[in-house]
């Protein structure tokens, strides 16, 4: 796969809701930063939280708005889509940065967006 199509199956894999087809892509030593928040190190780490937070998730609907790939360095614009088990919805804009490695796995994965957004969006959650 080039960089751009393991980008788009990683999204595939969140709107899925597929944890371990979503960590297959992704580099054991990987370093996920939500900018916001502390970056977290390792896929048992990514785990853990992906798996809290989809504890109380129905469907994710990740819909990317643009992309670009620069080498092994993918830049996505998208809104990142989630019901909840309850049926209430929430969606925040979001720019990532993705980077793969040498074995065509994620290594890197930025997310920035506005936290204002997110507490408004996920209230209650």
């Amino acid at each position: 796969m080039t960089p751009q199509e393991t980008v788009e199956a990683f999204i595939g894999c969140w709107n899925a809701c597929d944890i371990d087809a979503m960590l297959a892509l992704c580099a054991d030593d990987i370093v996920y930063h939500n900018i916001p928040m502390e970056p977290i190190h390792g896929t048992t780490a990514m785990r853990a939280m992906v798996e809290g937070f989809l504890a109380n998730i129905a469907a994710c609907d990740w819909q990317t708005r643009a992309i670009a790939a620069n080498g092994n360095t993918v830049l996505t614009e998208r809104t990142d889509g989630f019901t909840f088990k309850d049926g209430r919805s929430a969606a925040i804009r979001v720019m990532g940065t993705f980077e793969i490695g040498a074995a065509g796995r994620i290594t890197a994965w930025r997310d920035y967006f506005d936290m204002g957004e997110f507490q408004r969006e996920f209230a209650g959650a």
